[in-house]
C-alpha cells in the first residue's frame, strides 16, 4: 500500500525515489513489524493469560522446563504472523506474485499451527495435530505454492 503511494509521488518529489529500493523497504518493514508486535504483543499475551489459553506441557522433559513453561500462554504465533503480514502489506510491491505466494504460505502454515494449538488446548494434551496430518498439510501448502509460482510467475522454467 505505502509502496505504491510513495512511488507514485516520485515524479513530483524525487526524494521518494528511495522507496523503490528493496533494502530500504526491508528496513522499514522490519521496523514496522517490530512496532506492531510491541503494540499488540502485551495486550494479546494478557488476554491469553486471563482466559487461561495455555498449552499443556509434556511431562517427559526436564523438570526445570516443566516448571518454567507452566502457565505460559500458547498461540504466540498469532502475534508474529500479524507483524509479518501487516509489514508485508504496507511495504511490499503487491503486484508481485512472489509477495502473494509468501502471504499465502505464511497464512496457511500459521493456520495449520493454529489448528494444532486449538487441539492441544481442547483435549488438554501436548499431542495436538497428528504428525501425518501436519506433514500432509505442509505438503499440500508447498505443492500449491509451487503450482502458483510455476503457473503465474514470469520466470522461464526449464522442463
Amino acid at each position: 500500500m505505502l509502496f505504491h503511494f510513495f512511488t507514485s509521488l516520485v515524479d513530483q518529489y524525487s526524494f521518494f525515489n528511495v522507496f523503490k529500493y528493496l533494502t530500504f523497504r526491508t528496513g522499514l518493514s522490519v521496523m514496522t513489524s517490530l512496532v506492531v508486535v510491541f503494540i499488540i504483543g502485551a495486550p494479546l499475551i494478557k488476554i491469553f493469560s486471563e482466559k487461561m489459553i495455555t498449552g499443556p506441557i509434556r511431562q517427559d522433559g526436564p523438570i526445570d522446563h516443566i516448571v518454567k513453561k507452566s502457565g505460559t500462554p500458547t498461540m504466540g504465533g498469532i502475534i508474529i504472523i500479524i507483524g509479518i503480514i501487516s509489514s508485508t502489506l504496507l511495504w511490499a510491491d503487491l503486484r508481485n506474485i512472489y509477495v502473494w505466494t509468501l502471504i499465502f504460505v505464511s497464512l496457511s502454515l500459521s493456520g495449520l499451527g493454529l489448528i494444532d494449538d486449538v487441539l492441544k488446548i481442547k483435549y488438554k494434551n501436548s499431542r495436538g495435530l497428528k504428525s501425518k496430518y501436519k506433514f500432509t498439510g505442509q505438503l499440500i501448502i508447498g505443492s500449491l505454492a509451487l503450482y502458483i509460482l510455476i503457473k503465474h510467475s514470469n520466470h522461464d522454467f526449464l522442463y
